[in-house]
């Protein structure tokens, strides 16, 4: 019987001869071009049962680190042995990968693959887990709010930083001066809390409302995020930003795209994936997504943007507001 061996790397030249090579040693080889198709990959085999010998998993794809993600399969396939690849290697990088079955680095031959394959220990079979129960849905928007010219910005922010229905509420920087994100048990008591509670304000001048919807995936998208949550260990973790004062003075933007919605299934993935990317929610309205993104400055920001974001295929347009800290009030 073929051993059946999954290939997770970006470089399609990489995965033919790897692939080739494989199949003309005995193997049966599954390729993947980013780390969500081989979590998909991953879980399809898990719910059909169907033995899986060995994950090789190159440790820089475009939509999550190899060693993160070496991490989740640890976590969600722990009988599954892994063999880390990379064409960036050094002695970091080296010793980080002890935590796999296998370290090759790029270009490698195929007979030494195939030697760290057949070294390497055999798969264990893991039982498959009950499903968890679903939690009870909440109803979500995000209200960009603009002033009037003689409004009083702290009087207005304290209004809605203390009301019980925000779950966020921060000053920026931009074409619209506060961003509150409201919640509520229903999406009609959300569209009454802002034609009711934050249009009716003194200073309010315009109110853009982005209504949160759940995204829609293929089969498995959302329950592979959760499952990479509780990998990470960051399940019920609220980020560092709204848990400290110090943390909050780190810099932090809304970010905004609007996308080519039939791409959504590539580009969420790669927004929840990306570890400058606080959240990201999916949004009906003006625009299409709506991200909270940190880092050491605005200058930093600015560099993920543009180096991590804006090249994502099916991004359209995007715009940044940074939030402003205001102190104790």
């Amino acid at each position: 019987m073929e051993k059946k061996v999954l290939l997770i790397d970006d470089e399609a030249s990489l995965r033919r001869t790897v692939g080739y090579g494989l199949m003309q040693r005995g193997y049966d080889a599954e390729l993947c071009e980013n780390g969500m198709r081989g979590l998909q990959a991953l879980e399809t085999y898990k719910k059909q049962n169907v033995p899986l010998d060995c994950a090789i998993v190159d440790i820089r794809l475009p939509d999550i680190d190899g060693l993160k993600l070496l991490k989740v399969i640890r976590f969600n396939y722990p009988g599954l042995p892994v063999v880390i690849i990379t064409g960036h290697g050094n002695d970091q990088i080296a010793q980080e990968a002890k935590a796999a079955d296998g370290y090759l680095e790029k270009p490698f031959d195929m007979d030494d693959l195939a030697k760290l394959l057949q070294e390497i220990p055999e798969a264990k079979a893991v039982e498959s887990e009950a499903a968890e129960p679903t939690p009870a849905q909440a109803f979500s928007a995000y209200a960009m709010i603009t002033l009037t010219p003689d409004a009083n910005l702290m009087e207005v922010y304290r209004r809605l930083y203390f009301s019980e229905s925000t779950v966020y509420c921060d000053a920026v920087r931009g074409d619209c001066d506060l961003i509150v994100l409201v919640q509520s048990e229903t999406s009609e008591k959300v569209a009454a809390l802002i034609e009711k509670e934050i249009k009716t304000i003194p200073g309010v001048a315009e109110v853009t409302p982005l209504t949160v919807e759940a995204p829609v995936f293929a089969e498995n998208v959302a329950e592979i995020l959760g499952s990479v949550d509780k990998a990470l260990g960051r399940e019920n973790a609220e980020d560092e930003i709204y848990t400290n004062q110090t943390a909050r003075i780190r810099a932090s933007s809304y970010v905004t795209l609007e996308i080519e919605k039939e791409k959504l299934q590539n580009i969420y993935p790669a927004l929840y994936f990306n570890d400058r990317v606080v959240y990201s929610d999916c949004a009906k309205g003006k625009y299409d997504i709506v991200m909270l993104v940190k880092g050491s400055s605005f200058a930093d920001i600015d560099n993920t943007i543009k180096t991590r974001i804006k090249p994502l295929d099916g991004v359209l347009r995007i715009k940044e507001w940074p939030i402003l800290t205001l102190f104790d009030m």
